[in-house]
């Protein structure tokens, strides 16, 4: 997997309920042919993160095709993980 592009944004909570801050990171990837989440329309990840107390934790993350947004039911791996998540890192705004 290689992450092309990607974008992030803060999610403002109107309510004030949530504790802390929440960051939505939206990616296009390119994968493999051969690679289950391949799509020839091409292949986003988006990834919730929350900040809270200067910690950052992953809440949860979403394969989805481009073209429709319609998303994939599938795990990702390790590997594909660690990649994902060191670009969030290394993308992250100045809190």
């Amino acid at each position: 997997m290689q992450i092309v592009k990607g974008e992030v944004q803060e999610l403002v909570d109107p309510t004030g309920i949530l504790d802390g801050q929440r960051y939505e990171f939206l990616l296009t990837v390119t994968l493999d042919e051969e690679d289950e989440l391949f799509n020839e329309e091409g292949t986003g990840l988006r990834m919730l993160y929350s900040v809270k107390d200067g910690e950052r934790k992953m809440l949860t993350y979403q394969f989805y095709e481009l073209a429709t947004e319609s998303p994939f039911d599938v795990e990702w791996d390790e590997e594909e993980q660690a990649s994902a998540e060191q670009y969030c890192n290394e993308h992250f705004p100045e809190i």
